[in-house]
């Protein structure tokens, strides 16, 4: 029997009182149609479209899609960007921005440029006022980037600057509220100094150069040298140094197989390279060799949540019979930086790179351990062995701690053998266990101790 369910008094009012029954049948299962304005802003865009004009997004960053919506003057009504290739022009590359006039909307402005493709798009308040700057990073033909913020204000496009780098970060440096741009450049040559620089200029070289908003252009502020030695970047990173002050870590390729991180401030009213030793030339204390096995696999991260960034430093650990021989496992020691340059360590770290995790090391543990593998044949079950050990090849290690991935169909069951406890499920729905073991040395942990010590490696 079917049931019809009676709607109150008051409810069937606002039905009526909303429209809801105004509607044919047919109307209300006709396809939805887009907004009036959208459709207006479609038409323009079709205009660049069926002129020859296709879609040419921005391939990298986060804003990579063909119509972007901006509140570009601080009106609090979004401007529409749209990113087109006019392959017949001379200048191809195309950023048209659209802004409503009354029921329609109109073309405000139009920045154009050569080369390949647009290769990332940013909308930053460079400056004090209330409207926002577009930075463009253009790959260029010959397969460089050049790196350029424009003005829109009255919808007047006014290029702030233009530089060929090899990468580059948007970041409020100096802490006054307004972003900077830092730009790298790894190339040789001279460098021509503009008259109205601030700055002791740096010899030519690979460095690092702070572009700031100044008499109404984006102009070079100031410049520090990169280690020597560095070959290209690897990777960027924005952080804080102790006492919260504002940093830029920048990684690099470096000699043969190496890997250095170059941090820099503001500091004395212009940027610095803190860690560059002015001796060697190079920030010596954040190379990291390829040989390092799980160091080459973890790189500058808040590691301990404190708001504060931290770089690795990775040394071998002990391996009984090991002498002359690649050691097999390493612990990083996670060191914080301060302003003059200086490393304070915090944490160190055993990294199993392969099975996804990682454990803190108590400093208690600092020159009493060795770490061994034990794995299920047949699979599904890996453990690393913590023992205690103090380098005398007369004495045996003393097991006393083992850490498990468990997969496959039973890791159920081997996640509840006697004695295990369970750490983490990981995201391949593997499960991570451990046991303390029977051993003649007090470790200091119990199983939260454990746990606590425990995390899976995100990234």
């Amino acid at each position: 029997m079917r049931r019809t369910r009676l709607l109150p008094a008051a409810g069937l009012l606002l039905l009526l009182l909303s429209g809801c029954f105004s509607q044919s049948v047919d109307e209300l299962y006709r396809a939805p149609r887009a907004p009036d304005d959208y459709l207006k802003l479609d038409n323009k865009i079709n205009e660049v479209l069926n002129a020859g004009g296709e879609y040419a997004a921005p391939l990298t960053g986060e804003l990579t899609q063909k119509v972007q919506l901006q509140d570009l003057d601080g009106d609090g009504v979004q401007e529409a960007i749209a990113f087109f290739r006019v392959s017949a022009d001379e200048r191809p590359l195309k950023i048209y921005i659209y802004r409503e006039v009354e029921d329609d909307y109109e073309v405000a402005a139009i920045i154009e440029g050569s080369g390949n493709a647009i290769s990332s798009v940013y909308y930053e308040n460079l400056d004090s006022s209330p409207t926002k700057e577009i930075i463009v990073d253009w790959e260029t033909a010959g397969q460089t980037y050049v790196l350029a913020a424009y003005s829109i204000d009255r919808y007047e496009v006014l290029e702030l600057m233009s530089i060929e780098h090899s990468g580059f970060q948007i970041y409020d440096l100096d802490g006054d509220g307004q972003q900077e741009i830092m730009a790298m450049r790894i190339s040789a040559g001279t460098e021509t100094n503009q008259t109205d620089v601030l700055y002791t200029p740096v010899e030519a070289g690979n460095r690092v150069e702070l572009y700031n908003f100044r008499d109404g252009m984006v102009q070079l502020d100031s410049s520090a040298s990169l280690s020597r030695n560095v070959e290209r970047v690897v990777s960027v990173t924005t952080g804080y140094l102790q006492d919260a002050v504002p940093a830029l870590f920048l990684t690099s390729t470096y000699a043969v197989n190496g890997q250095i991180t170059d941090i820099f401030a503001w500091k004395d009213g212009r940027l610095e390279n803190v860690t560059l030793d002015p001796a060697t030339g190079e920030s010596g204390g954040t190379v990291r060799w390829a040989t390092e096995v799980d160091s080459t696999k973890v790189s500058c991260t808040d590691i301990n949540h404190d708001g504060i960034m931290e770089l690795p430093s990775a040394y071998p650990l002990p391996a009984p019979g090991g002498t002359g021989t690649a050691p097999n496992f390493w612990a990083i020691r996670w060191q914080q930086y301060d302003i003059n340059g200086a490393a304070h360590q915090v944490w160190t770290t055993y990294h199993n790179s392969q099975d996804g995790w990682y454990f803190v090391l108590p400093a208690a543990w600092e020159g009493k351990l060795t770490l061994s593998r034990s794995n299920l044949a047949g699979g599904g079950e890996r453990a690393v062995i913590f023992s205690y050990w103090e380098g005398d090849e007369a004495v045996e290690p003393v097991p006393f701690l083992a850490v498990y991935k468990l997969t496959g169909d039973n890791r159920e069951i081997r996640a509840n053998m006697t004695g295990r406890f369970r750490l983490l499920e990981g995201e391949d729905e593997a499960i991570y266990a451990a046991r303390l073991l029977d051993s003649s040395w007090d470790c200091g942990l119990d199983e939260d101790g454990v746990r606590a010590c425990f995390s899976l490696i995100s990234g």
